[in-house]
């Protein structure tokens, strides 16, 4: 987007004072309009919107995966707590090869050794198989409470990936506000070292033409505002470098990533009433919901550990299949037969573990976690509160402190006017200009800081509330 050229009778653009602080992935930078006069940074084949960004960083973020893989897990932790009570079955089988084993168990000519192996004998497969299994009927209440842990999990887990989700996206806004910024004071600091170098040759005419009106030291004040100028350069240098590294980062495109070449705007979202942002908290906030999700998984798992407590009752099943032929078959009931048989059992069957001084210290510890968690939920709710309407404040500071340097910097641009008019007309010099340019410098300086800290605050706020889409 190319900016436009102002001249010497035009309102001069300016240049962004404040140091360029990055904290972590969030870069926090002066920020400002900028011309032409400065290079245009490099051109790629596509420039990502802020929309653009934060739809690639929740494509692509590791801590987002890392919450997606969270979540998958606890989804598969509610499979397992469906299927586990209903898939208490256990089955074996084998083969192998036995000597012959003849007679009864009342008369037989095998010894009990003749069950061991051995090559010279006439050995014959033999072949086993058996499966036994349990289906509950009433177990006081388990398998209800733990289905209501695993699902209350699942809950926790979505809620933390809405949180991560809200804070990378804040991140993004951080990063992308920033890298605007650090571009636009690239552009000033050349602009303004340009608008005064004019002033400076002008002086330097006058001088040369022994003009008595401008004297030395005029072009040394002239000289020393353009050397202060000049040192921001590297703090937009330096902020450019740390946005995009941030913003390739979090976007996960490494090469050939750059942003509209446009100035940093106040915010349009309009700011709600602070009540209604406290509602969306109470609704919206990642960690609020996570609590209460957090108190339904503890309760389940009180009803879960007091349940333990009481037995299991359900169906047994059971079948064994043994066949050896080089065995004889032993006919009467009396006399069990490991070689050659095949039974099958049902009935009705209580199990039930009397580890019962254990398991009330378990239903204890259940209890315990279940008042930490209550507590954590009542600490969600209470400092959110607070959280909230600290955002909703620095908002409004920001936006109030936007409005005056906004009407400082006009005052300062109708200032440099004037002295721009009187330069036309011949009755001032250009050392006029070193004060109104001064005073137009921080006023747009703090204007800009301004607009930055309106657009972070915002996001702040939107993060706070949990409502994201009246973030910028």
């Amino acid at each position: 987007m190319s900016r436009a050229v102002s001249s010497r009778g035009s309102l001069l653009p300016t240049l962004v004072v404040s140091s360029l602080v990055a904290i972590g992935p969030r870069v926090a930078l002066a920020q400002d309009t900028a011309t032409a006069d400065a290079p245009p940074p490099a051109t790629t084949s596509h420039r990502y919107t802020l929309a653009e960004c934060l739809a690639l960083t929740e494509h692509n973020h590791p801590n987002l995966w890392a919450a997606r893989a969270r979540l998958a897990f606890v989804h598969a932790q509610l499979d397992e707590a469906k299927w586990v009570p209903f898939w208490q079955w256990t089955a074996n089988v084998g083969a192998s090869v036995l000597p012959p084993i003849t007679g009864t168990s009342v008369y037989t000519t095998s010894s009990p050794s003749a069950r061991s192996i051995s090559l010279t004998d006439g050995i014959e497969p033999i072949i086993h198989f058996d499966i036994s299994g349990v289906l509950p009927l009433y177990t006081f209440g388990k398998i209800t409470a733990a289905k209501e842990a695993a699902t209350a999990g699942v809950r926790v887990s979505e809620w933390d990936l809405e949180k991560t989700r809200q804070q990378a996206r804040m991140d993004v806004r951080r990063a992308y506000f920033g890298l605007l910024a650090a571009r636009d004071a690239a552009y000033l600091v050349s602009e303004i070292a340009g608008e005064l170098d004019k002033a400076i040759n002008g002086v330097k005419e006058k001088l040369a033409k022994d003009d008595k009106g401008v004297t030395e030291v005029d072009v040394l004040r002239l000289e020393v505002l353009k050397e202060e100028v000049s040192s921001r350069a590297g703090d937009a240098a330096r902020g450019q470098t740390v946005a995009m590294s941030a913003l390739r980062f979090l976007t996960g495109v490494e090469s050939s990533f750059d942003i509209p070449d446009e100035p940093i705007k106040p915010p349009e979202v309009p700011l709600a009433p602070v009540v209604r942002y406290l509602a969306a908290a109470r609704v919206l906030r990642p960690e609020v919901n996570m609590a209460r999700a957090g108190v339904a998984a503890r309760t389940a798992q009180v009803d879960l550990a007091r349940a333990r407590l009481l037995p299991d009752i359900g169906l047994l099943f059971g079948a064994d299949y043994t066949r050896a032929p080089s065995a004889t078959t032993q006919s009467t009931i009396w006399a069990f037969d490991p070689f050659n048989h095949f039974f099958y059992t049902v009935g009705l069957g209580a199990r039930w573990s009397l580890d019962l001084m254990p398991a009330y210290a378990r239903l204890n510890q259940a209890e315990s976690q279940l008042e930490e968690t209550r507590a954590l939920q009542r600490l969600a709710l209470g400092g959110l509160a607070a959280e909230v309407e600290g955002a909703y404040a620095a908002v409004v500071e920001a936006k109030g402190r936007e409005e005056a340097w906004s009407r400082a910097e006009h005052k300062a641009k109708r200032w440099i006017a004037t002295i721009n008019g009187q330069l036309d007309l011949g009755t001032a010099d250009e050392k006029a200009l070193v004060e109104p340019l001064k005073a137009y410098i921080n006023a747009r300086a703090q204007h800009l800081i301004a607009i930055m800290d309106c657009n972070v605050t915002m996001s702040q706020l939107a993060l706070s509330s949990g409502w994201d889409s009246s973030a910028p």
